[in-house]
C-alpha cells in the first residue's frame, strides 16, 4: 500500500472563519498595489498641477519681459524725441507744450509707420517747432499754412473728416494736436498717392496738382525742399545719435 502525503494549507481564524495565508498574502499584496497606484496617481496629477502653474508662470513672465521691452522702448524714443524738441525749441517753447509735442510726435510716427525723427525733420522745415508760424509766399502776403506742419485750412478740413476730428475753424490748426495730426494723415495720403516717399513730400511742399503736371510734362522736378528734409533728418539723427552716449544735446 502507497502512501500520500497531502500538504496542509495554512491558515488563520478571523472571526470565526478560516481564512487561508495565501489568501491573506494575495489580499495585501493586492491593497499595497491600490496604495501605490493611488500615492502615484496623485503624484501625477500633482504634477501636472505643478507644471501646469508654471507654464502659466513662464507665460506670464514672458508677457511681462514683452512689455517690459515695449515700455523701456517707447521711453527711449520719447526720451530722444524730447530732447531733440528742447534743443531746437525750448528758448521759445514751455516745457508743458515740449511733453505735448513729444507725445504727439511719437503717436502719430507709431499710427502711420514713420521714424519720428523724421517727423520732427519736416516740422523743423516747415515751422522751425513754432505751433504759431503762419507761412508767407516770397512776396511776403500770408500762404494760409498755419502751423507746425503748415497745414492749410481746406485740406486740413479734409483730412479732419477722414479722421473724426472736429475743426470748426482757422485758429483750431494753431492746436499741435489737431496740426499734427492732419498734417501726418496729409503727407501719408501723398506718399500713397503718388507711391514715392520723394514725391509725396514735394507734393506736400509744392502741392499734388503742381507734381502732376510736371510729371505729365516729363520736365525735371525742383527737389529742394526734399533735400531741406533730408539734411534736417539726418542732422537731427546725429544728434540723437550722439544723445546716447553725451546724454545730452548742444544745439
Amino acid at each position: 500500500m502507497i502512501k500520500t502525503n497531502k500538504s496542509k494549507r495554512l491558515g488563520i481564524l478571523l472571526h470565526g472563519s478560516k481564512i487561508w495565508i495565501s489568501e491573506l498574502l494575495s489580499i495585501v499584496i493586492i491593497t499595497l498595489l491600490l496604495v501605490c497606484f493611488t500615492a502615484l496617481s496623485f503624484v501625477i496629477l500633482k504634477n501636472e498641477h505643478l507644471r501646469h502653474k508654471y507654464t502659466n508662470d513662464i507665460a506670464g513672465l514672458k508677457k511681462e519681459n514683452l512689455l517690459l521691452e515695449y515700455t523701456l522702448k517707447e521711453t527711449f524714443e520719447k526720451s530722444r524725441i524730447n530732447q531733440l524738441l528742447y534743443s531746437f525749441a525750448g528758448k521759445k517753447t514751455g516745457p508743458n507744450t515740449i511733453i505735448q509735442l513729444t507725445d504727439l510726435v511719437y503717436s502719430s510716427s507709431r499710427q502711420f509707420g514713420y521714424d519720428p525723427i523724421l517727423l520732427l525733420a519736416v516740422i523743423h522745415v516747415e515751422s522751425v517747432f513754432d505751433p504759431n508760424a503762419l507761412g508767407r509766399y516770397r512776396s511776403g502776403n500770408l500762404s494760409g499754412a498755419m502751423g507746425l506742419m503748415q497745414v492749410k485750412f481746406e485740406t486740413a478740413k479734409e483730412m479732419a473728416k477722414l479722421l473724426n476730428i472736429e475743426l470748426k475753424s482757422e485758429n483750431d490748426l494753431l492746436k499741435p494736436e489737431i496740426n499734427i495730426a492732419v498734417g501726418v494723415a496729409y503727407l501719408t495720403h501723398l506718399i500713397n498717392r503718388f507711391q514715392s516717399f520723394k514725391l509725396g513730400l514735394l507734393a506736400y511742399n509744392q502741392g499734388p496738382y503742381t507734381i502732376k503736371m510736371t510729371l505729365s510734362k516729363n520736365e525735371p522736378l525742383s527737389i529742394n525742399y526734399y533735400r531741406k528734409v533730408l539734411n534736417s533728418y539726418y542732422k537731427l539723427k546725429s544728434l540723437a545719435d550722439r544723445s546716447s552716449d553725451a546724454g545730452n544735446f548742444k544745439q
